[in-house]
């Protein structure tokens, strides 16, 4: 082997041992900090507390460390102290040479989910927050959510519900879409039921909610699989229209003042007019009226044949 080899090889083992020693010294993790990211009101947790649970390898090269086995260190410790059940971990930040930040924000009350003689509070991934045998629907709480399917054998506090019903997982993201923050949706939904809709012309049942407010009123929404956005931006202008275009005599009127009346159809279905083509008028709505019909949300059918997008969708109101 030649001196020039010799050295060559030397030099580049020399400069991988330089590089080595820099990974695990300058680059070993040393600290570990935590940042809140939301005010706190349910988690009394300390900085300690959080660092300690994620169990992190001091020592060992941040740019080769795995972090996501710290994150769910730290998301199982709720089986040990419920507390941290609230604690959500947004990441874990890597700040060079050789520092952690644990982002951390407070998971919020979002659903009051009932289950056979008890109740989870959950947020709005469903995560279990605690567990009460009593609840009370109130402006300031939790949103009931009933009749959900749940697949988990056993529920304790910091398990996912596991849930037939997958699209209640967007229901909070989508208020949200509609500018509703968690306040006024709590402030405005008392409850929400799940139930399901047959569509005879495609032969395929849809999962639909049953929304009651506080104001007394209700909204059946169909297919929360599809448009669902769109579909609360519907339910909250309908209940401003609806529940403002009342006249001093109690009728609800259109834009013009003109009372608005039923349709008047024949036995095939047609919509009825009179000699000069006006429409028929039946039962004029009153706001007695509406507050014992519902307001039904849905979509066109959606099939094979024809293109259906999330702005194609109506209500119309039911009587009870």
């Amino acid at each position: 082997m030649s001196k020039k080899l010799i050295i060559s090889l030397s030099v580049c083992l020399g400069v991988i041992a330089v590089i080595l020693i820099l990974f695990w010294t300058l680059f070993a993790l040393s600290t570990v900090e935590v940042e809140y990211h939301t005010t706190t009101k349910n988690l009394s947790l300390s900085n300690e507390e959080i660092v300690e649970a994620g169990k992190f390898s001091y020592g060992a090269c941040v740019f080769f460390d795995g972090k996501s086995k710290y994150v769910e260190n730290i998301n199982s410790k709720a089986s040990e102290k419920e507390n941290f059940a609230y604690l959500e971990v947004v990441n874990i930040e890597t700040v060079f040479p050789n520092r952690y930040i644990i982002h951390v924000a407070e998971r919020e009350e979002v659903f009051a989910v009932k289950a056979n003689s008890v109740f989870y509070v959950c947020d709005e991934d469903l995560r279990v927050l605690r567990i009460v045998d009593e609840f009370v629907s109130e402006k300031d709480n939790p949103i009931l959510l009933e009749n959900l399917t749940i697949n988990n054998e056993v529920v304790r506090v910091g398990d996912f519900l596991d849930v037939e019903q997958t699209g209640v997982l967007t229901i909070y993201d989508e208020l949200l879409r509609n500018n509703r923050t968690l306040i006024e949706q709590q402030g405005f939904i008392e409850s929400i039921s799940l139930g399901t809709n047959y569509v005879e012309v495609t032969d395929k049942t849809y999962i639909s909610v049953t929304i009651k407010t506080f104001q007394g009123r209700t909204y059946v929404i169909n297919n929360i699989d599809f448009a669902l956005a769109n579909k609360f931006q519907l339910m909250f202008a309908v209940d401003s229209v609806l529940f403002s275009n009342i006249n001093s005599d109690g009728y609800l009127v259109d834009e013009n003042g003109e009372i608005v009346c039923d349709r008047v159809f024949d036995d095939d279905g047609n919509i009825m007019t009179d000699e000069n083509g006006d429409y028929l008028k039946g039962e004029p709505w009153t706001y007695q009226r509406i507050l014992n019909s519902y307001v039904l949300i849905d979509n066109f059918v959606l099939n094979d044949y024809q293109e259906v997008s999330e702005t194609d969708i109506f209500y119309n109101l039911v009587e009870f």
